[in-house]
């Protein structure tokens, strides 16, 4: 169990990576004003957020246990 535990904060800290960088890409894109890539970092955004905050659930659940 416990190496399950360590894939998932693995797993934690490559969507909060992700995250990090998609906004970096969307400020490079902003500057160009590149339409597209701008929406499709504010898209992986979107899910980075959506993933870390499932991760974190997961992770509080299995404290509590």
């Amino acid at each position: 169990m416990a190496a399950n535990n360590d894939l998932i904060k693995l797993e934690l800290a490559l969507w909060e990576a992700t995250m990090e960088q998609a906004a970096i890409n969307f400020e490079h894109a902003k500057k160009f004003d590149d339409y597209g890539a701008m929406e499709f970092n504010e898209e992986l955004i979107r899910w980075a957020r959506i993933k870390i905050a499932e991760i974190e659930d997961y992770l509080g659940t299995q404290k509590g246990a």
